[in-house]
C-alpha cells in the first residue's frame, strides 16, 4: 500500500471513530483537512454523510487514490471523541511516517470506560433529577429508577440484534411505558406523566437533532435534511410506543395536564448540576471533566430561569439560553484544545422538551386537539428555539474557525 493510499485509509478510519463516537461532520472534516494539508495532499475531495464517507486525493508526485466507507449507527463517547480529535492535532504537528498512522489510532481508541453498574448508577441518577424537573414527587422515583434500569439493560439488548433505531425506540417506550403504568396504578409512584416524560429522555433522540440543525444551517443541507428527518421517524416510533401502551391499558391510565416543577429555583440548578453531571458519564466524559458538565447544565438552568418568567417568547428565551450552553462550549473547546460536543451535550440537558413531547402525544391520545396544539406548538418553538440558538452561537465559531484556517494556508 502507497504512503498515499495509507493516509487516506487512516483519514477513512479516523472520520468513521469520530462519527460512531458522537463528532459533528464540521468537526470530522476539518480534522481531514488538517491531516491532508500536513502530508501536502491536493486536490483533496471531502464528502461526508452520517452513514457515509469519501475521501480522494493526489500526492505531491501527481498519485491519485481514494477511499470510501459506510457507518452503520452512531453512539456517544465523548472520551474517545477527544482522543482523537487530539489525534488529529498531533500528527499534523508530527506528520509521522504513514505506515504507523494505523497503530496511532488503535492507541487512541483504547480509552479507559465506566464500568456497567457506574453508567447504570449514573442514569438513574440523572432521571432522578429529570423527574423533579418535570413535577414528580418522591415517591415517583421508585418507578422512575426500575424503568430506568429495565431500558438500559433492554438497549444493550436491542442493539446488539442489529434491530432498526425505529423498532428498538417503539419497543422500549412500549414496555417502559405498561411498566410505568403497572407500578402507578400499584401505587408505587403517583404521577404518571411525570414518570413517563423522564424515562422517554433515555431515547429521545435530542443530541441527534442538534448536530441535524447544525449540519443543516453551516452548509450541509443534504445531510442535515436527512438526519432531522431520520430523526422525526425515530421519535414518531417513540410515541407510538407510548399510544400503543396506553391504549391497550386506557382503563388504568389517568393524565390530567401539565405538572410545574415542585422544586425551588435553587433546587432546580443543583439537580440541572448533577443531572448533566451524571450524563456526563452516560456520554464517557473524563471523571475529572464531569465537574464542567454539570455546570453547563447548571449555567443553562439559570438562564432558563432568568428569561423564561420575563414575557419572552418561548422561541426567544429558548434561543438564549442555547446561545448561552453552546458559547460555554465553544470556550472550553478553544481553551481545552477539544471538540465543542465535548461540552455541549451535557449542558442542554435542561431545554430537551421532553414534557411537551408528551403532552402533546397525550392531548392526542384523549381526543384534546387544543392540548395538542398548545403543546405541539410550545413543543416545536422549543426545539426551533434550540436548535437557532446553537447554531448561532457555533456558526460564527465555525467561520472563525475557518477563516484562521485558510489564513493559515
Amino acid at each position: 500500500m502507497s504512503s498515499l493510499e495509507n493516509i487516506l485509509t487512516f483519514c477513512v478510519n479516523l472520520s468513521r471513530e469520530m462519527i460512531l463516537s458522537g463528532a459533528n461532520l464540521e468537526r470530522v472534516h476539518t480534522s481531514i483537512e488538517i491531516i491532508c494539508r500536513a502530508y501536502g495532499l491536493k486536490d483533496v475531495s471531502i464528502f461526508l454523510l452520517s452513514t457515509h464517507i469519501s475521501l480522494s486525493a493526489y500526492d505531491k508526485e501527481g498519485n491519485y487514490a481514494a477511499r470510501q466507507a459506510s457507518i452503520k449507527s452512531a453512539g456517544i463517547n465523548l472520551e474517545r471523541l477527544k482522543n482523537l480529535n487530539q489525534l488529529s492535532y498531533k500528527i499534523a504537528d508530527i506528520t509521522p511516517s504513514p505506515r504507523l498512522l494505523e497503530k496511532m489510532l488503535e492507541r487512541s481508541l483504547e480509552t479507559r470506560d465506566y464500568p456497567g453498574w457506574i453508567i447504570l448508577t449514573a442514569r438513574i441518577v440523572a432521571m432522578s433529577c429529570l423527574c423533579f424537573m418535570f413535577g414528580g414527587g418522591v415517591i415517583d422515583l421508585i418507578p422512575v429508577g426500575i424503568v430506568t434500569a429495565l431500558i438500559h439493560f433492554m438497549l444493550l439488548i436491542l442493539e446488539n440484534t442489529g434491530l432498526d433505531k425505529i423498532v428498538i425506540n417503539s419497543l422500549t417506550m412500549f414496555i417502559a411505558t405498561i411498566a410505568a403504568i403497572f407500578f402507578v396504578y400499584l401505587g408505587v409512584g403517583k404521577d404518571l406523566a411525570a414518570v413517563i416524560i423522564t424515562i422517554s429522555m433515555l431515547v429521545i433522540p435530542g443530541i441527534p437533532l442538534v448536530n441535524a440543525a447544525r449540519n443543516l444551517l453551516c452548509g450541509r443541507e443534504n445531510n442535515g435534511i436527512l438526519q432531522i428527518f431520520k430523526i422525526f421517524i425515530e421519535t414518531m416510533a417513540l410515541g407510538t410506543g407510548i399510544y400503543v401502551a396506553l391504549s391497550i391499558l386506557k382503563d388504568y391510565v389517568t393524565i390530567t395536564g401539565f405538572s410545574a416543577p415542585l422544586a425551588t429555583p435553587y433546587l432546580l440548578i443543583i439537580l440541572s448540576f448533577i443531572a448533566s453531571m451524571s450524563f456526563g458519564v452516560v456520554f464517557r466524559i473524563a471523571p475529572k471533566d464531569l465537574y464542567l458538565a454539570g455546570l453547563g447544565g447548571a449555567l443553562t438552568r439559570i438562564s432558563l430561569l432568568l428569561l423564561a418568567p420575563a414575557n419572552f417568547s418561548r422561541l426567544l428565551y429558548m434561543t438564549i439560553s442555547a446561545s448561552v450552553a453552546a458559547l460555554y462550549a465553544e470556550f472550553w473547546a478553544v481553551k481545552r484544545r477539544q471538540p465543542s460536543t465535548y461540552f455541549t451535550y451535557p449542558s442542554i440537558i435542561p431545554l430537551i422538551p421532553g414534557d411537551l413531547f408528551f403532552y402533546s402525544l397525550t392531548g392526542f391520545f384523549f381526543g384534546d386537539f387544543q392540548r395538542v396544539t398548545s403543546y405541539g406548538t410550545n413543543c416545536l418553538l422549543s426545539l426551533l428555539g434550540l436548535s437557532i440558538g446553537f447554531v448561532l452561537s457555533s456558526t460564527v465559531s465555525h467561520y472563525v474557525r475557518r477563516i484562521r484556517f485558510a489564513c493559515s494556508m
